[in-house]
């Protein structure tokens, strides 16, 4: 172009990951709550144990993952705020429904939850369609005895036009 007709401005772009708008706000949904997935372990794990959780994402909605949260109990002993446990376990989080996984190795768990004060809020949304199973693996890499170890996947259940049909 010349310079008496230069190019036009390029119009700007959303920073790469960001969209306008929450997902759940889009045309493909009719209604949304907030809603959390809780996967617990109440029976104890002790050092150097490690077990598998799953939990189902319902078939009445999609669930769009946003935060997350974990409390630990050592030995059954009552915890304060300033003495919340940061648990010395690893976890391997995988939707098993599509095979995606989100670390490429287990993750301290303290590295990816945060409490229920200042939860961890996920880089970018995550969505879990409608019937995915969730698998988790947790092992304790620690000395300590966690008598129950509580997860909590935070986000938006999103109802389609189909989900809220009586069949």
């Amino acid at each position: 172009m010349s310079a008496r007709n230069p190019s036009p401005i390029p119009q700007q772009q959303p920073p790469m990951g960001m969209q306008r708008g929450a997902p759940w706000e889009s045309g493909n949904y009719v209604a949304s709550t907030f809603f959390t997935y809780e996967s617990d372990i109440v029976a104890t794990l002790d050092a150097g144990d490690a077990t598998q959780l799953t939990f189902n994402i319902a078939g009445d909605s999609d669930f769009f993952w946003t935060k997350f949260c974990a409390f630990a109990l050592v030995g059954g002993a009552a915890t304060t705020r300033s003495a919340d446990q940061l648990p010395a376990v690893t976890m391997l989080l995988t939707n098993t429904t599509t095979g995606r996984q989100y670390s490429n190795n287990p993750v301290p768990l303290p590295n990816m939850a945060g409490n229920g004060v200042f939860p961890f809020i996920l880089p970018m949304v995550v969505l879990w369609q409608a019937f995915a199973t969730i698998q988790i693996n947790l092992a304790n890499e620690g000395n300590a005895d966690y008598s129950n170890l509580q997860l909590s996947f935070i986000g938006i259940k999103a109802f389609t036009n189909q989900t809220l049909t009586p069949t």
